[in-house]
């Protein structure tokens, strides 16, 4: 018997309407102890969303699952790109979901995307543990993860070689004076930032009388794309304005210096004069500064077909051992850290 929201609404003694909130996602507008009643009302009657039950009658969908944690960012918007276009090669659709960083919020995706019969997700998690990915390996989902390590290797995964990359940015800071350098990164819960800023701390360690200001806490709670640009601007300005500011500015991503660049240019700073920058991802507009700015740039685009190929690969071959692609940055050597940079790449 298939069991209906009229159903579950008469069984647990609410509407209809009810019903439709909790099971849809939508229980925001119900109270917490309705909503756990009303699930649990459903879960005892068996029963099973049309969204479930269509996806079982076929076994698997024609789709498979991208789940990132901010789609404003250049970064993850590039991957999706790179990734839909080897999905359609596959004849696959992409279903895009966005987590701000919220656990809750990626534990619903993925719940979703369970309920969908998935072909396989791509996920860039919002941490290291295995979390709400658990129930990608209970329903025996393909999974890849893309920019953030989980776990022990249980899954498929493409890196970036991040540590050497801060190393050179920094080391390059250092060749042109700099002694004293400011670091902004994400939280450093997340594997890119914690091993940008081991780079930076690696590179500074090596020169005597150098050293590092790091401005990491104040951005675990940024949200979105503006949060996080608004949040990098201010912790930026703090530092250039305490008694013994750094002269250099590393930033953790692309996000992160557009931040900072923003903020230097309404508080009338220049760059390199005032103080210099360099970071990791290579957005358009860096290279349309006064001083360009010098970069580890990211290839995104291979970064998503290489995640997309691996998965349709563990798709094809669910029991081979799992693999980890680890890609290099692009070194983009430019003006932004003082001297005469002409533009040019190091791999």
């Amino acid at each position: 018997m298939v069991v209906t929201y009229r159903d579950i609404a008469r069984a647990a003694g609410v509407s209809t309407a009810t019903v439709s909130r909790v099971l849809s996602g939508a229980g925001g507008f119900v109270r917490p102890e309705l909503v756990e009643h009303v699930r649990e009302t459903a879960q005892e009657l068996g029963y099973r969303s049309h969204r479930a039950a269509r996806a079982l009658r076929r076994q698997r969908s024609d789709a498979i699952g991208l789940v990132v944690s901010d789609v404003e960012n250049p970064f993850f918007a590039a991957i999706a790109r790179a990734v839909e276009d080897v999905a359609a090669e596959h004849r696959h659709a992409v279903l895009l979901c966005n987590t701000d960083e919220d656990l809750a919020q990626e534990d619903l995706y993925l719940d979703l995307l369970v309920g969908e019969r998935v072909a396989g997700v791509i996920v860039a998690p919002s941490t290291e543990e295995l979390g709400p990915l658990g129930q990608l390996v209970e329903a025996g989902i393909p999974t890849v993860t893309v920019d953030r390590k989980v776990g022990d290797g249980t899954f498929d995964s493409v890196l970036l070689d991040n540590r050497p990359g801060a190393v050179a940015l920094v080391e390059d800071l250092l060749a042109h004076g700099h002694r004293r350098i400011g670091v902004i990164v994400g939280t450093t819960a997340a594997t890119p930032s914690r091993e940008r800023l081991a780079g930076c701390q690696e590179a500074v360690a090596a020169v005597a009388g150098a050293s590092l200001v790091v401005g990491e806490g104040q951005l675990r709670d940024a949200i979105g794309t503006a949060g996080t640009m608004e949040l990098a601007g201010r912790l930026a300005l703090d530092m250039l304005s305490a008694a013994d500011p750094p002269t250099a500015l590393f930033c953790g991503n692309g996000l992160l210096a557009q931040g900072v660049l923003l903020a230097l240019r309404h508080s009338g700073r220049r760059v390199p004069d005032d103080v210099a920058v360099v970071g990791f991802d290579d957005l358009p507009l860096f290279q349309l500064l006064d001083r360009p700015q010098t970069v580890a740039a990211q290839p995104t685009d291979r970064i998503g077909r290489a995640a997309a190929e691996l998965l349709f690969r563990r798709i094809d071959d669910p029991d081979r051992p799992a693999e980890a692609v680890v890609l290099p940055p692009e070194l983009r050597w430019r003006a932004s850290c003082g001297g005469d940079h002409s533009t040019t790449e190091r791999k």
